[in-house]
């Protein structure tokens, strides 16, 4: 069976493959340019951006759990005596500049995080570029599912279709949730694959960790009232990766 089709491996081992490639996507530990690569993936290999939007679901719970926290000077070498017997590094060398240390520093995250420790337990450097925004879109009953991902670098919104397809009579239509404010369109789905929106500024200052994305079926053309007044055949909650 292809990879991207593969399903969540049991907590207790480490992902391989495209399961391990989704993962890391989801828990942002990938470098900036694997993470854009991955997400133009996603684009065009639907089984894929399944598997990604199963691991969004599975790792969801764990932002409920945990505050984020800032990592230690000797966070890495205990994580790394802990999970593979290494000898912890000593105090003071200048670790936190090297690449080969915050990859390592990635997948001891990954692992910890497979194991139930969750995603935000390490906060990342503060020179790595804006982080992705994403969203697994579902409801239940519904067979619609998409996955929705902003870069801050091409400030677009991409809504990819994950599974089942646009009605032929109707318009499936993107709403903004952010708090407890009035749902903002966003438009509409114009693609059974990829649609890309164009956010304005005001919008798009909005759209960041905890906003709703939710997608309700209306009239072909669009909500004639601004609000949504059909079925909600798909929400999610935005995280930065």
């Amino acid at each position: 069976m292809p990879g991207g089709m593969s399903s969540i491996p049991p907590e207790d081992t480490i992902p391989e493959g495209d399961d391990l490639i989704a993962a890391e996507y989801v828990l942002g530990v990938l470098p900036a340019e694997e993470r854009r690569a991955v997400a133009r993936r996603i684009e065009t290999d639907k089984p894929f951006a399944q598997l990604v939007a199963r691991w969004q679901h599975h790792f969801d719970p764990l932002n409920e759990h945990f505050a984020e926290a800032s990592a230690p000077h000797y966070l890495k070498s205990r994580i790394d005596h802990r999970l593979f017997g290494t000898e912890e590094t000593q105090a003071g060398i200048p670790l936190w500049g090297s690449v080969i240390f915050w990859r390592g520093l990635a997948f001891a995250a990954l692992a910890l995080a497979v194991i139930g420790f969750g995603r935000d337990l390490i906060e990342f450097p503060t020179t790595e570029p804006a982080p992705q925004l994403i969203a697994s879109m579902a409801a239940d009953g519904s067979p619609v599912r998409t996955m929705a991902i902003f870069d801050d670098q091409t400030r677009k919104l991409k809504i990819t279709v994950v599974a089942g397809d646009i009605p032929q009579d109707r318009s499936l239509e993107l709403w903004l949730i952010a708090g407890n404010e009035a749902p903002v369109s966003l438009g509409l789905l114009k693609s059974p694959q990829v649609t890309a929106f164009d956010l304005p500024q005001p919008v798009a200052a909005k759209l960041r960790d905890g906003t709703t994305l939710a997608i309700s079926v209306e009239p072909i053309g669009g909500s004639p009232s601004g609000a949504p007044t059909g079925a909600v055949v798909a929400a999610g909650t935005v995280r930065g990766i």
